[in-house]
This record gives structure tokens, sequence and C-alpha cells, in this order.
């Protein structure tokens, strides 16, 4: 892609033409400081995530917020798009990961993931059958997105899980 969201303490998100390093949106829809941000697969939605616990959907063609998410008690501090576009996973400091649905419009569940804030999630790439998620109490867990059942519980590091993610050529089709 030729565009680049980022995030900021100052209550904004940006999008940024990286061939001209022009910036395209400047947009301070959030009360407090913005940390995560996600693109939609088609590239026509962004998410961006608070330090109020709040998710916003902004539509890159208008610049407009199209909705909302509100349930984490905590900050968001990551975000990443389902390969279906309508799902939108979140990782908190309040210890748990959640899943959105953007067609229902309404939290799909509530993953009580870590002992500790959750610094990263990631959907499978190939299938999105998984989700992993990684916290700073030195876990990285898999979860199964059918049923949300524990696949694999790693006990990755003896200090914090800073980030996650699938690796290119895991068939994650065996996950589900």
């Amino acid at each position: 892609g030729r565009h680049v969201a980022t995030t900021s303490f100052d209550h904004t998100w940006r999008l940024w033409d990286i061939e001209t390093g022009v910036e395209l949106l400047l947009q301070d829809g959030h009360g407090t400081e913005v940390y995560g941000v996600a693109w939609q697969p088609d590239g026509s939605l962004v998410c961006t995530g608070d330090f109020a616990g709040l998710i916003a959907v902004w539509d890159v063609r208008s610049g407009k917020r199209i909705h909302h998410f509100q349930g984490h008690s905590g900050k968001v501090l990551c975000l990443d798009w389902h390969r279906d576009g309508f799902h939108v996973a979140s990782g908190s400091d309040d210890h748990t990961a959640r899943a959105w649905d953007l067609r229902r419009r309404c939290e799909a569940y509530v993953l009580p993931a870590h002992s500790s804030l959750i610094a990263d999630v990631r959907w499978a790439p190939a299938s999105g059958e998984a989700l992993v998620t990684a916290g700073f109490d030195g876990n990285c867990r898999v979860w199964r997105h059918r049923d949300w059942s524990l696949l694999t519980d790693l006990k990755a590091h003896d200090g914090k899980c800073m980030a996650c993610d699938f690796g290119p050529n895991l068939d994650d089709g065996v996950l589900a």
C-alpha cells in the first residue's frame, strides 16, 4: 500500500502518503492518547484504540468515524483486523483480549487471556481460525476462533512478551 496510519499521545491519528510524505488526514476524534491502529484488509477502514478503552472505526475515504466500540476497562494497546474484514481483535492493560463484530456492531467475545497487560494480538493470516495474544506475564497464547478454546499456552519469555505473530509458512488450517 501507499498509505501509513500513525497514532500519537496528542490524541490524534494521521494518514500519510508514503510516496510523497504528505499528510492526507489529521483526525482528532479521541479524547485521550491514541495507541493502537490497524487497517481493514481491503484498506477502506482503519480502527484506532485509545487509553480510555475506546476503539474507533474510521472510513478512510471520508475521514469520518463510522462506529466505536467500548468495553475494555483499561487502555487499548493493540488491534488487528480479521481477514474477513468484519472482526477486530483488541488487547488491553485490563488483561483481556476482545473480539468485536462490525456487522453486528457489538463485542463478540472476551478472552480473560493473561494475568498482565496484553501487548499484542494477531489473527492467523491464511484462515483466520486462530488468534494469538502476547502478554507482559511472559506468555503467548493461541486461541481457536470458532469456540475461543485455548489451543496452545507458550511460556514464551522469562520477562514481558512484547509481540507475537504467525509465521508466513504456517498452514494455520491445522489450528482450526
